[in-house]
């Protein structure tokens, strides 16, 4: 497959399963959003580690005693832009994917062509179809010819054997 080709599966899976880091957006190659998404993903870390890892290491105890409401601003933050992050990018996941390659293509992508199944599926029934037609009239030529003959060679008994009636009838008088 050419690399220029995008795919709605892989852009759908990569939202659901790394839409945080918008890895759908760098495939499809929307570079403004792809940084969006690492930047919000970066900014939820960091918020973590500064509540969680930097003040409690730099401060006292009763300073900390006295911020401790901050801890919970700066972890409540954290958890809500990554978790929106997270939405967005399982969101737009499941949207490429229900739009399908259609969907891509209608917003300007190039995707593979696809290979119409049910054509070929109906190409193939047509084939098998025709074969059965030819054949049944080959077996009905065949019919006709053998009941041809054998009507012939009946005729032909019959007319042998009134031949030798009348042979017979002949040579009795």
């Amino acid at each position: 497959m050419n690399n220029n080709y995008k795919s709605a599966t892989t852009a759908g899976l990569l939202g659901i399963f790394l839409g945080s880091v918008g890895a759908h957006d760098w495939y499809l190659g929307n570079k403004n959003k792809g940084i969006i998404h690492v930047c919000l993903a970066a900014s939820g870390v960091v918020l973590m580690l500064v509540a969680d890892i930097i003040l409690p290491m730099s401060l006292s105890l009763w300073t900390l005693a006295k911020i401790a409401w901050l801890f919970t601003i700066l972890n409540g933050l954290s958890a809500i832009v990554m978790f929106g992050n997270s939405v967005w990018g399982l969101v737009e996941g499941i949207i490429i994917l229900s739009q399908g390659d259609a969907g891509l293509a209608r917003k300007g992508y190039m995707v593979a062509p696809s290979m119409n199944y049910n054509a070929g599926m109906q190409q193939n029934m047509n084939n098998m179809q025709n074969m059965g037609t030819n054949n049944m009239g080959n077996m009905q030529n065949m019919n006709g010819g053998m009941n041809n003959n054998m009507n012939g060679n009946f005729g032909n008994g019959a007319n042998m054997n009134n031949q030798n009636n009348t042979n017979m009838n002949n040579g009795g008088n």
